[in-house]
């Protein structure tokens, strides 16, 4: 059980730097859940609080990344991003 529940002492993140923070919540979700299994009632119910307040920061997270995206799309500069990695003419 205690290997179950065990969690790295040591992480590493990659990604961009709104990669790296979704990376922290998660890991932080996963140690409040770990926390849970032996914390009492009062301290139960604020990582409980605490674990839904960080589903909805990831939550608006997710949301926000779509939501620039579909901006990306509608103006035009993903699809010049995208064409900006091609070659100018073909080899």
């Amino acid at each position: 059980m205690a290997l179950l529940n065990s969690v790295p002492d040591t992480f590493t993140l990659s990604g961009d730097n709104e990669s790296r923070i979704a990376q922290l919540l998660r890991i932080t979700q996963h140690q409040v859940r770990v926390a849970q299994i032996a914390a009492r009632p009062r301290m139960q119910d604020a990582l409980t609080d605490l674990e839904d307040t960080l589903s909805d920061q990831l939550a608006a997270l997710e949301h926000a990344a779509e939501d620039d995206q579909f901006d990306a799309e509608a103006s035009g500069q993903a699809e010049r991003e995208r064409r900006s990695w091609q070659p100018m003419r073909a080899a």
